[in-house]
């Protein structure tokens, strides 16, 4: 099993070392952490070293902090590291963004992302909160390389426009309490899902802060969901995770 996107970043995690401890005690195969801004960079970096063949580094920038974030150091910053497998999380928020000028920002950000991607011959990792059908049609007007969408929770046409595009979507641990992702994850293949927690985010434990150690609640839910057995819904997603970030 592995945990397709977590933030394993001293920002928002203090015992990174036992929560990484906690990982490998509950099995897991690898954890994909995701830097989304450049002051994180190095330190993940650091961290994959630190734990060679179970940390992967994702780069990327987020777009709910567009305007706090420098998109020019990140989009330059990048260029400086070669060990990460995917450009991302980037994409759209509207959750949080809401006038024009800066949802146009994120636009044009999104869409140089996505073309540094392809030029790094690297996927994306999608963030697309309340901007799901924008985002895909900048990624289905761009994009040359694999798409996953990050705890996605579009829509089912969405959802389906996702699978005939032949990319994956992303449950999150949150599947357990969120009815949108039981949606979803009862209705996408198995073949275009992948698992994550999101760590330390959208914990399905009330009260406690979410880690890596935890993702087998989504692996459960899924397989409860789709009436299928546990076994089989980890054994494709994490087919699916290393075949996405070439691991």
């Amino acid at each position: 099993m592995i945990d397709s996107h977590a933030h394993l970043l001293p920002d928002f995690i203090k015992n990174i070392n036992k929560i990484i401890d906690n990982a490998r005690t509950a099995g897991l195969e690898a954890v994909i952490n995701s830097a989304i801004e450049p002051k994180h960079f190095q330190f993940a970096e650091n961290l994959e070293k630190n734990n060679k063949g179970f940390i992967y580094t994702t780069l990327g920038f987020s777009p709910s902090w567009i305007k706090k974030l420098n998109f020019e150091k990140a989009y330059n910053s990048i260029r400086d590291y070669s060990s990460f497998i995917a450009v991302g999380e980037v994409g759209l928020d509207y959750h949080w963004i809401h006038d024009s000028f800066w949802k146009k920002k994120q636009q044009e950000t999104f869409g140089k992302f996505i073309e540094l991607a392809n030029e790094l011959n690297k996927p994306l990792v999608i963030h697309s909160r309340k901007a799901e059908t924008e985002c895909l049609d900048l990624l289905e007007q761009k994009a040359k390389v694999q798409v996953l969408m990050h705890c996605f929770a579009g829509n089912l046409a969405e959802a389906n426009r996702i699978v005939d595009l032949d990319w994956l979507i992303s449950v999150p641990t949150a599947v357990v309490n969120r009815k949108k992702h039981r949606k979803l994850a009862r209705s996408v293949p198995l073949e275009n899902i992948v698992i994550e927690t999101d760590s330390p985010f959208l914990s399905p434990i009330k009260g406690q802060k979410n880690e890596p150690a935890y993702l087998k609640y989504a692996a459960k839910e899924i397989a409860i969901l789709k009436e299928i057995p546990y076994d089989e819904v980890d054994s494709i997603t994490t087919r699916n995770t290393k075949e996405f970030y070439q691991i």
